[in-house]
């Protein structure tokens, strides 16, 4: 027994009562971050000027796709814009589609590959980046879809005089699938995550969609260069290489948010959760260092609030620890849902947030034994 200002503890409880009140200042300290991002970005500032912008969209066999979301595009209400489509080795009626719109807008660019390389993903977006004449690179999918025609106005007024990197939200609520709810709460929760990471330094990619850096640093850095031991998410680790606390803006508003589109089911769930995986190998340790942290402290936390409920006296206060974190942590993530748009995730949100930390660590421990190659798409 431990005796300390007249209370007694067993040596175990007294040693979990430590370990839950480090783990408990941890994730207080990343909750503390979360809500200084979830809060930043509020002030509209009128812009005058606007930079001159190209939208590159990589695509194969995307014919329907591109029919939706191109026009869309197109009729966006901004002053300088071009619209740049990478046409993959599609074998269905891109090429004439493409053909057929040229002839309607001037603000269409097409390029087109005709044969198979080593690094499919590196060619077509250094391709959409030479084709492209303007000083910002936005990347889409052809499976984005765009809200309203102030998109793009929207997105370019975030964009200040040192930016250099920005990242935007993928929302995925008009998806359908078994998956949809866990894949919506897993990309918001990463993207509130990643987006607070800037303020220590370590700002982090969660997609290759909804992203933009400037074209003269692409090509001053010679492009892929900088990534070539890479097979996969050449965009993402390009954006990553040269993002920093200064340089980088993350988006906290729902008109500049793109809905994606497509089926949600265990098996995308679960190739989306493993490119993931294979992307944070290429962070940096204070990425990683980062994430680990978090991740760490937030399977502990649970675990020995569960312990102490179990064997110490101090059982309900332990309780309105943990509840008061939770509460805390819930807020920041409604007042994130409401500033990006995202809808009918709460409460399913405190099922989630509990679940997913452990689905991941299986996950990554699966991943451990899993060295194939793998190219992604």
């Amino acid at each position: 027994m431990i005796e300390i200002s007249g209370f007694t503890f067993g040596v175990a409880e007294f040693f979990l009562l430590i370990g839950f009140g480090l783990v408990f200042l941890i994730q207080f300290f990343y909750q503390l971050l979360m809500a200084a991002f979830t809060l930043s970005g509020r002030k509209k500032h009128k812009k005058e000027e606007y930079p001159s912008i190209s939208i590159i969209v990589p695509s194969r066999n995307y014919e329907e796709n591109l029919r939706e979301l191109i026009p869309s595009l197109l009729e966006q209400d901004y002053p300088n814009f071009e619209v740049v489509v990478v046409d993959d080795c599609s074998s269905d009626g891109t090429e004439w589609y493409l053909s057929e719109l040229k002839l309607h807008s001037n603000k269409l660019k097409t390029s087109r590959i005709v044969q198979e390389t080593d690094f499919p993903n590196a060619l077509v977006i250094t391709i959409g980046v030479r084709a492209a004449s303007n000083e910002w690179l936005i990347f889409l999918n052809p499976l984005c879809r765009i809200n309203g025609t102030d998109w793009l106005k929207s997105f370019a007024s975030k964009i200040g005089t040192k930016t250099e990197a920005v990242f935007g939200f993928v929302k995925y609520s008009n998806q359908e699938g078994s998956m949809q709810k866990f894949l919506r709460y897993e990309n918001l929760n990463s993207y509130i995550l990643y987006g607070s990471a800037r303020y220590m330094g370590a700002p982090m990619p969660i997609s290759d969609m909804n992203i933009a850096y400037k074209r003269e640093k692409f090509l001053s850095l010679r492009g892929f260069a900088a990534v070539l031991d890479a097979r996969f998410s050449e965009n993402e680790l390009f954006i990553n290489k040269i993002s920093t606390k200064k340089n980088s803006v993350f988006l906290l508003d729902r008109s500049t948010v793109i809905n994606f589109t497509g089926e949600t089911e265990w098996e995308d769930e679960i190739n989306y959760k493993k490119k993931q995986l294979l992307l944070k190998r290429k962070f940096s340790f204070k990425q990683k260092l980062f994430l680990a942290i978090n991740t760490i402290s937030l399977l502990l936390f649970d675990a020995l609030m569960i312990a102490l409920v179990i064997i110490s006296p101090w059982r309900l206060y332990i309780a309105g620890v943990w509840l008061f974190k939770i509460v805390h942590e819930l807020i920041w993530g409604v007042v994130a849902m409401k500033r990006l748009g995202e809808k009918n995730l709460f409460p399913g949100l405190l099922i989630l947030r509990s679940v997913a930390p452990f689905f991941n660590f299986a996950l990554s421990f699966r991943q451990l034994f899993n060295r194939r190659k793998r190219k992604w798409k």
